[in-house]
């Protein structure tokens, strides 16, 4: 058996190719009962998310397992396979484990480091858990991967420097205030970046959002997802300045929403107060930062610090690389021994079935002896019997490492005659 990947990501495919196979919750059930029936695939497990579509398996032939694999992709979502085949990749042995390993740590990411995929993956597996399609060897590579993973991140730090311009907004509304729980703030705007920047605020505590926008019913409709926002006129946008203490803009208008002239009229001078202009062209005039009390941010300055995190995170997976390298081996390890561990069983059963056996009838001989005593000899003779067989075991194993173990485990075999006394 041997450990596979085939599937497509945003590195080769652009969006309307994925969006081409990418499976539909009401797509899994049916696309797992089809996997479930390949005379070639003994374990699989479904990736499928805005970036990738890929399934992991681990296929009694390569060639064969992939070819299914293939096919099974080329007639679920009805392909042109000569059009669709530039598109698709397969990896294999090595490659497939590492490959697993860099997706769960967000280093095969559109945005390296991401922490997303990590909950996809974990998912993903949960499913193909419920479904009975995965293993010992692919639940044994998931959680070995989402262990690495959440290793990397932890001792990396390589998601904690944020290459969203709107979360980087609200780190530099931190800087000035250094607890957000009781600020009041406006968003101009509700596109992406205004969404993400409400979603960290909330995050940190914000409860008081005003949101306001041109087509007052896209407020409206974001106001319904979350209760810390409160929707006002676009015509309402100057009157908001003495009530809070945060402003973030990002509209497409093609001139300021905020002009000096009109927001000193309603600024009051002994307020401070934090814009983050996130617009392009800005929405603030840059004037309105010269005032007394207020901090302007714009993109520029947000810009330098994503460009900056992006190097701080290539750096972080410089160390990512190396520790998911170290982990790879160990799994491989645990994979080649796979022929010898039935037989490390079977000899550890050996064994204790001799040990046992030869105490049986030493006890009858010892009856003189008090519980204690007899305890004693049965704790040296199981203590002598793991010492003496200590060795085989350890070689067996580094058989399986070397990739020798189904030979070993076949001398071992008849060395003991395991077989024979198995049954």
């Amino acid at each position: 058996m041997e450990i596979v990947v085939f599937g497509l990501n945003h590195k080769k495919a652009p969006i309307h190719i994925r969006e081409k196979v990418s499976f539909k919750e009401s797509q899994k059930e049916d696309s797992y009962k089809i996997l479930k029936k390949s005379k070639f695939i003994r374990e699989f497990l479904i990736l499928s998310t805005c970036n990738r579509s890929e399934i992991i398996a681990v296929v009694s032939d390569i060639e064969k397992g992939i070819n299914e694999i293939k096919n099974f992709y080329i007639r679920f979502f009805d392909l042109d396979l000569d059009y669709i085949e530039k598109y698709f990749y397969e990896k294999i042995y090595d490659c497939a484990v590492k490959h697993v390993f860099n997706v769960a740590a967000g280093l095969d990411s559109l945005v390296i480091g991401e922490d997303q995929i990590l909950g996809q993956l974990r998912e993903a597996h949960e499913f193909s858990l419920d479904k009975k399609a995965t293993g010992p060897v692919l639940n044994k590579l998931i959680r070995e991967a989402i262990t690495t993973a959440k290793k990397i991140k932890r001792e990396t730090k390589i998601s904690e420097n944020s290459l969203s311009i709107s979360s980087i907004a609200v780190k530099f509304v931190e800087k000035i205030f250094d607890n957000l729980t009781n600020k009041k703030v406006l968003v101009i705007g509700v596109g992406k970046m205004s969404r993400i920047a409400i979603e960290n605020l909330i995050y940190k505590g914000v409860k008081e959002i005003y949101v306001t926008n041109r087509t007052k019913g896209h407020a409206v409709d974001l106001s319904k997802k979350y209760r810390e926002i409160s929707v006002i006129d676009f015509k309402d946008r100057y009157k908001m300045i003495d009530k809070v203490d945060i402003i973030i803009s990002s509209t497409s208008a093609p001139h300021y929403v905020l002009k000096k002239d009109e927001f000193i009229k309603h600024y009051k001078k002994a307020k401070k107060i934090c814009i983050v202009d996130i617009a392009l062209p800005r929405d603030v005039e840059p004037k309105i930062g010269e005032l007394n009390g207020i901090s302007l941010f714009e993109l520029d300055e947000l810009k330098d610090v994503a460009d900056e995190n992006y190097k701080l995170r290539i750096e972080a997976a410089k160390v990512a690389f190396q520790i998911i390298a170290r982990d790879c081996i160990k799994f491989k390890n645990w994979y080649n021994c796979l022929p010898v561990f039935p037989v490390i069983e079977e000899l550890k059963n050996y064994t204790s079935s001799i040990v046992n056996k030869e105490l049986e009838s030493f006890m009858k001989k010892i009856n003189h002896l008090d519980e204690k005593e007899k305890e004693q000899i049965i704790l040296f003779t199981n203590s002598l019997a793991k010492k003496l067989f200590k060795k085989p075991l350890l070689e067996l194993k580094r058989a399986g490492e070397n990739m020798e173990g189904k030979l070993y485990a076949r001398i071992t075999r008849e060395l003991f005659g395991l077989s024979e006394k198995i049954k």
